[in-house]
């Protein structure tokens, strides 16, 4: 189930964040967690935590003036939110006084769930004479309180909070004027930059141009927030003052970009026949032929999990990652009926999956096809998913895919389960077998979204253009699937 719960609350963060930058406007890139979860922010509105707006001026610029010469928040191409940070006595994590930082997310799901760590720095427990216990308590730490964290909509609801350790004591900040507290006097770039992006709500570009400046009273920093995709949303460049202690206010709104109304998934089973190429030609409409090719297989993925559950059962696997299968199973039912009426009404024909028997299959041959169309294909499949749902334009089609994004997510997270429990069983040399063939189909994976979808199923049906689909995978490969193999190893 953690595979589940981590990637139900990364995937649409991933998926809102390439919108935002892929729209027309710029972001941090995906593959950094700071950043890539913002909402759209109007001029004049009171903003949240005690940070007040004041209405500014309109313009179609990207960026102001006044920056050359002082300061970037940014490392590289990415606001590490936590770089830097001091706290109040001035003490930064470097220098022992407090050794470690850490910021975490904390969603409200069902069930228990590990928090999510956005940032970090320094190193836990660093000084203390009891460094084992401390560590073990920092791990074990949860909190119900903390402040809200800004998403694109489709994030499950989630709170954030700071831990810190000096030596063996551990610390938490649960609200912003806390934060307020425990960082004021804002002595440099990095402070303010920190307070004025914890809720998520604002982003700085890193394109390597100044972004923060030093005023009498604090910091002025220069900021984005919001995204260019769907009619009535925007993304605007603001300039935050941040005072000495902490206040942060809007002084002044830019409009950067107004947002653009027009702005395959399926596990395959072995035996699967290819059926579907005369059904698929002769439909006219690209978007009828994508939900006919996805009909498809959504069909063919419920012979798919049925085989799994079976053959889970067979090993002796956990009762729940076979219940899981059988789950997936019926959703796919569902899918299969849901995709062929989109297709049907954009004349695609579907027709049904052939699929041939196949022998008992090893351990190995069961580990080899979850890597591939599992822990690869299928988890990709889910976030494009995620994407379509945010990106298409028909209504329908964004109505569909919200629904199965959300069950694609946790077959998604069903592979990498099935993986950290069967993988680990297989000898040496079948490990590594499976390695290079997960290995080889992204590879493959990378080397197909390099063709462009088209215009039509970009708008239509919210599919990513081939840099942003590329975008998509790096940074589902940085930010889950590398972690996820390093705990399989």
């Amino acid at each position: 189930m953690r595979h589940q719960i981590r990637l139900a609350a990364l995937l649409p963060a991933i998926a809102g964040a390439a919108i935002a930058a892929g729209c027309g406007g710029s972001a941090a890139p995906l593959g950094s967690v700071e950043g890539a979860s913002t909402s759209p922010t109007g001029s004049g509105s009171e903003a949240p935590n005690g940070m007040s707006g004041a209405q500014g001026t309109s313009g179609a610029s990207r960026s102001s003036g006044g920056f050359d010469r002082d300061v970037d928040v940014c490392t590289g191409q990415e606001h590490r939110l936590l770089e830097g940070v001091t706290r109040s006595d001035g003490s930064a994590p470097a220098d022992g006084a407090v050794d470690y930082m850490e910021l975490r997310d904390e969603y409200e799901l069902d069930g228990s769930s590990s928090p999510v760590v956005v940032a970090s720095q320094g190193t836990p427990c660093a000084f203390g004479p009891r460094t084992t216990k401390c560590k073990q308590d920092l791990a074990a730490l949860r909190s119900a309180a903390g402040w809200r964290a800004f998403s694109y909509g489709m994030e499950p609801p989630r709170h954030r909070y700071l831990v810190w350790t000096a030596q063996d004591a551990i610390g938490i900040v649960t609200s912003i004027d806390a934060l307020r507290d425990f960082v004021k006097v804002v002595e440099n770039g990095k402070d303010a930059a920190f307070l004025a992006t914890a809720t998520g709500e604002y982003r700085f570009v890193c394109d390597g141009s100044a972004n923060a400046k030093r005023t009498p009273t604090g910091w002025l920093l220069r900021v984005q927030s919001g995204h260019a995709c769907g009619e009535g949303a925007k993304i605007e460049e603001h300039m935050l003052d941040v005072t000495g202690t902490g206040e942060v206010t809007v002084t002044q709104t830019k409009l950067v970009q107004e947002g653009d109304p027009n702005c395959a998934i399926g596990r395959r089973p072995e035996g699967l026949a290819s059926t579907r190429a005369r059904a698929r030609e002769e439909c006219i409409d690209p978007v009828g032929r994508f939900f006919t090719d996805a009909a498809h297989l959504e069909a063919a993925s419920v012979v798919a999990f049925e085989r799994l559950a079976s053959e889970l059962s067979m090993l002796g696997a956990p009762h729940a990652l076979v219940e899981s299968a059988l789950a997936s199973r019926d959703d796919e039912i569902r899918h299969a009926r849901m995709t062929a009426k989109a297709a049907r009404r954009r004349g695609g024909h579907p027709v049904a999956p052939v699929i041939e028997p196949v022998a008992r299959r090893t351990m190995l041959e069961i580990a080899l096809e979850n890597a591939v169309e599992g822990c690869v294909r299928e988890t990709y499949g889910a976030l494009v998913a995620h994407h379509q749902a945010l990106a298409a334009s028909d209504s329908s089609i964004a109505a569909m895919m919200r629904g199965i994004a959300e069950d694609e997510t946790r077959h998604a997270g069903l592979a990498w389960d099935v993986a950290a429990w069967l993988e680990p069983q297989l000898s040496v040399e079948d490990r590594m077998t499976v390695a290079s063939a997960r290995a080889e189909a992204l590879a493959d994976l990378r080397s197909a979204l390099g063709r462009e979808p088209g215009r039509e199923l970009e708008d239509v049906a919210g599919i990513p253009p081939a840099n942003r689909a590329l975008a998509l995978l790096d940074a589902l490969e940085g930010r889950f699937m590398q972690p996820a193999l390093a705990a399989v190893a």
